[in-house]
């Protein structure tokens, strides 16, 4: 096997960038010598720890304590005994589940029944076992069908326990309808339940509601193709309005078929992949109803109809044009507006080209979701083409299609999971992951991911813990945010945010006095020195070698360093640590390579506002076969003639 060279060549003589690197690990280690003690963060439990739940296969980590809950709401609200279990071993998923669901007597006492999800990652099998007073709303038709497309693709993975969230959250409306149309016999106390009588209002409601919902049995395949003949009733039109009274028409007459053309390809894409929940659909179209008449706003390709008076709950339709047609975009729909505690959407993500439309649902964060421009292909095609690629970046990048373009986002978390499994210490990988799972509001996920993708990301650290309820962790990453950069405003204003949740009345006062004092100085201390790359992406060559000063250069690229003092006060640069790290491969000390850059002041001197810029071929002196490169740099800094120190962690992913 080659050895993997400590040695960025970019014009050195190779045995100066290994007693670099020798000086720099000795002084890491004198400086680690001197730091404080600092408690080392605990990822959230990995034990499910419920009775309900049992995790033998233990691919329901970090879910398991989210799913007891769950199951603990059924039981309360349904008077239905949930349980959740894995298993690895052989044998028929069939016998298996008849077997746990006898051993663990579910639903013994229930008032409703009892109801098994099991999960089997040795035979890739997935059922739902259904106790006899559940099965005239839960038939083993149509449970098989909901094992089969919403549990099985995702056994073997951690976004199984994010699949059964997603099926139990169905199962739970399932149920309540089954219950309102008379094929569940619920008690008086569950029928009490506000979903239940959300559920009983609208079938009350008049409008053909009872007739819709009773039209096909609980267990018809809502997917089935459209006939020929009535497909016309659903197609898209170069006007606006036809178009939204096609999509209101599929609403009302629960035609889940996920091929029809009214749909952007992304929308059919999901619609294939997600059950087809005939009680949300109809609320959704009653809130259309309940919210007319629509106002249309376009720009470009891009329409809202939306409304100026919008009844609770109610979700705008989003169209895109393409040749010439108007057609439902879901995926930009779910992708960016979620919904609140009270049921009402709210714009998560603003980098989205509907935000123009969008305002009465808030501003929200600006979010790396944006569409992956795919050059004109289709989506399936670009899909196929990376299903046929082994290694890491297919695996990550059709992650990113699944998940930006058709917000197939249970399918795009699994293949993120097989990238990280593929390379246990990848940073791309695992920061990809962990932002995806923080979008989606599963901090549980995150923070392990977040903790390899590192260093630089305390504040991404931060968030998760505190979202994911525990306050200590959370500013454990906030000091060390700050000890990096204690004049960082981003950690500054979250140690404010936690000491006016968590802290002392004195605690608060303080952070928020140190905030003001850092936002008031004049010479803008908490503008930091920044380096900028060009290209923004550079590209890497894995394909040749180039020979320079003698020396032959593998994976090599070439790409600008610019460093700019965004402050107002001259700055000396302590150092400029690199790193490199990529795929499989250990991660590699480069050394201090503050001495590439040329100082107009001498002395490593940035005055404000100055920029200085060097351009280099960057590569290694063996061939690394590595599939990317990540460049860390970790630059520090003082300002002149004070002694508190600033650092900064930037990088630049090299692709090929």
């Amino acid at each position: 096997m080659k050895r993997r060279t400590t040695l960025l060549f970019a014009l050195l003589v190779v045995t100066g960038g290994i007693a670099a690197w020798l000086r720099y690990g000795a002084h890491t280690e004198q400086q680690s010598a001197h730091a404080p003690v600092l408690p080392q963060a605990s990822y959230p439990s990995m034990a499910p720890a419920h009775p309900r739940i049992d995790d033998q296969a233990g691919i329901l980590v970090p879910f398991g304590p989210r799913l007891g809950r769950m199951a603990d709401d059924f039981a309360k609200d349904l008077g239905v005994d949930v349980h959740v279990v894995t298993l690895k071993e052989t044998g028929t998923i069939e016998s298996q589940s008849e077997r746990v669901f006898r051993e663990r007597g579910i639903g013994d006492g229930a008032p409703t029944g009892g109801l098994l999800i099991l999960l089997n990652p040795d035979t890739q099998q997935a059922r739902i076992e259904v106790g006899y007073s559940l099965e005239g709303g839960l038939t083993d038709l149509h449970a098989g069908r909901i094992a089969r497309d919403q549990l099985a693709p995702y056994v073997s993975y951690a976004a199984a326990g994010m699949a059964v969230m997603d099926v139990l959250h169905y199962l739970r409306d399932q149920i309540y309808l089954s219950a309102a149309l008379g094929n569940i016999q619920l008690g008086e106390e569950f029928r009490r339940q506000p979903a239940f009588a959300d559920i009983k209002r609208y079938l009350s409601g008049g409008a053909g509601a009872k007739t819709r919902l009773s039209a096909a049995p609980m267990d018809a395949d809502l997917k089935r193709v459209v006939p020929v003949e009535r497909r016309a009733r659903y197609a898209p039109s170069a006007d606006i309005k036809e178009s939204v009274a096609a999509f209101l028409r599929v609403i009302a007459d629960l035609a889940g078929d996920p091929t029809l053309t009214l749909f952007t390809e992304g929308s059919r894409l999901m619609r294939a992949e997600y059950p087809f929940a005939r009680f949300e659909e109809l609320k959704r179209l009653e809130r259309i109803d309940a919210s007319q008449p629509l106002e249309y706003r376009v720009k470009g390709d891009f329409a809202v109809a939306t409304s100026p008076r919008p009844a609770a709950g109610f979700v705008p339709i989003l169209l895109r044009r393409e040749n010439g047609l108007w057609r439902i975009d879901l995926v930009e729909t779910w992708k960016n507006l979620f919904f609140d505690a009270d049921g009402n959407y709210f714009l998560r993500n603003s980098n989205t080209p509907y935000s123009f439309g969008l305002r009465e649902f808030g501003e929200g964060r600006w979010h790396g979701v944006g569409e992956v421009p795919l050059g004109g292909r289709s989506i399936a095609d670009v899909l196929a083409e990376l299903d046929a690629k082994d290694g890491l970046l297919p695996t990550l990048w059709r992650a990113d299609i699944r998940f930006r373009n058709a917000f197939l986002s249970l399918a795009a978390l699994a293949d993120y999971e097989k990238a990280v499994r593929a390379a246990p210490q990848d940073p791309l990988a695992h920061e990809m992951l962990a932002t995806r799972a923080m979008y989606l509001g599963f901090p549980e996920l995150a923070i392990p991911a977040f903790g390899v993708a590192g260093p630089g990301f305390e504040i991404e650290l931060a968030e998760a813990w505190h979202e994911a309820g525990d306050s200590g962790q959370a500013s454990f990453w906030v000091d060390r945010a700050l000890e990096a950069d204690p004049y960082s405003l981003r950690p500054l204003r979250w140690k404010a945010f936690l000491a006016e949740r968590h802290g002392t009345a004195e605690e608060a006062q303080l952070a928020r006095a140190r905030v003001v004092a850092v936002t008031a100085n004049p010479e803008w201390p908490t503008n930091p020195v920044m380096l900028r790359f060009e290209p923004a992406e550079p590209r890497l060559d894995t394909d040749s070698s180039v020979e320079r000063d003698g020396v032959t250069v593998y994976d090599h690229s070439r790409f600008r360093v610019t460093m700019t003092n965004t402050s107002r006060r001259p700055v000396v640069i302590d150092s400029v640590k690199l790193t490199s790290r990529g795929g499989i491969g250990a991660a590699s000390g480069l050394g201090d390579v503050k001495d590439y850059w040329r100082y107009p002041s001498g002395d490593f001197t940035l005055a404000p506002s100055e920029s200085i810029a060097f351009d280099k071929l960057w590569g290694f002196t063996v061939d690394t076969t590595h599939e990317y490169v990540r460049y860390i740099f970790r630059t520090c800094w003082h300002a002149v003639g004070e002694p508190v120190r600033q650092c900064r962690v930037q990088s630049v992913n090299v692709l090929p």
